[in-house]
């Protein structure tokens, strides 16, 4: 009997499990599960956006959460593994330690990078060498809604794929309508560094919600620079009519009239604002689903007749369903800063 039982584990072991046949958006037509129950994110972008799909499925992440993620997120997730990424200067993929988690498939998400071909190659050698489906979803804002659609569609999520959808594309849609009637856009300046002086230039995808909703970056993407470093007199020639700071110290320097700040229009009449960052800043940092958030901030702050939206609610709803975090009113406002309008 032992070994009839031994058999037939045998041969159930060489049985395929159902699978299906998924192209990605390089082309690849990768076989996956049929249910995808342990996922993988690599980068910042797939982090957030599974995460909010599918919360319950990641096996691990791609970089370490930071602080305040750890605070808002499901706390089951927060303490998982991190395997690393495989692109950019930061590459330092963990394949022995992603390979020991064995999910189901490793989802990328972004902008292609170099040609579709190169890209596609090299995720046919990462496929090829950890012996796991990995699939790439082009991604950028514009195509929020897509994405969420897909992924529902692949993880067997619908509902909840439909709910991020329309979030984003009511946000996406409220923006476009809004640049179509804006005649005289409001000048914005804009810097995440700790002194303000550091310029996110126009074109720069860090800066695209700006422009997005309707706003002029008043730094020109030709910014000469070569870290972005903005001068006092340069700062006093363009004279943005809004200040926006990722930083506490440096907003708290700009309100106060310090230094390059004296004097500045915006600074003068109250329009430096100090950008929400829990747990991700609205504008970037990473440019994931946190800009849809800051589609409503931004466009409500500098166009509240185009943005009619009751902005505590709006971010009340965007917690709840992209960081499974419900928020009170009072919450809320602190995130908001509204004690700082």
């Amino acid at each position: 009997m032992r070994r009839i039982i031994i058999l037939l584990l045998a041969a159930a072991m060489l049985i395929p499990l159902p699978a299906v046949s998924f192209t990605d958006s390089l082309g690849r037509t990768v076989e996956l599960p049929e249910t995808l129950e342990r996922i993988v994110p690599s980068g910042n972008l797939a982090q957030l956006v599974l995460y909010s799909i599918a919360p319950e499925r990641i096996v691990g992440w791609s970089s370490r959460l930071s602080g305040s993620a750890v605070e808002y997120f499901v706390q089951d997730v927060v303490n998982l593994p991190v395997f690393g990424t495989f692109y950019g200067r930061k590459a330092n993929l963990n394949k022995e330690a992603l390979m020991s988690a064995d999910p189901d498939v490793v989802i990328d998400m972004g902008e292609i990078k170099g040609t579709r071909e190169e890209m596609a190659a090299e995720l046919d050698d990462l496929q090829n060498s950890i012996m796991i489906p990995v699939i790439f979803i082009e991604a950028y804002l514009d195509n929020t809604p897509e994405v969420y659609r897909t992924l529902g569609t692949l993880l067997g999520k619908e509902e909840k794929g439909e709910a991020l959808a329309l979030y984003a594309e009511e946000a996406i849609s409220m923006a476009a309508e809004a640049r179509e009637a804006i005649k005289e856009p409001v000048t914005v300046y804009y810097s995440s560094s700790e002194d303000g002086l550091e310029a996110i230039a126009e074109g720069n995808f860090h800066g695209e919600v700006i422009e997005k909703i309707g706003g002029k970056n008043i730094v020109p993407a030709s910014f000469g620079s070569s870290s972005n470093k903005v001068s006092m007199e340069q700062l006093y020639i363009w004279d943005p009519d809004v200040i926006l700071l990722s930083e506490e110290e440096a907003y708290e320097d700009a309100v106060s009239g310090k230094g390059v700040w004296r004097n500045l229009r915006a600074e003068e009449e109250g329009n430096v604002y100090l950008i929400p960052s829990e747990p991700y800043p609205f504008l970037d940092s990473p440019p994931a689903t946190n800009r849809i958030i800051g589609i409503y901030w931004l466009g409500n702050l500098l166009y509240p007749d185009l943005y009619p939206v009751d902005i505590v609610e709006k971010t009340k709803e965007f917690y709840s369903l992209y960081y499974s975090h419900p928020l009170s009113d009072e919450e809320a406002a602190q995130i908001l800063h509204l004690d700082l309008l």
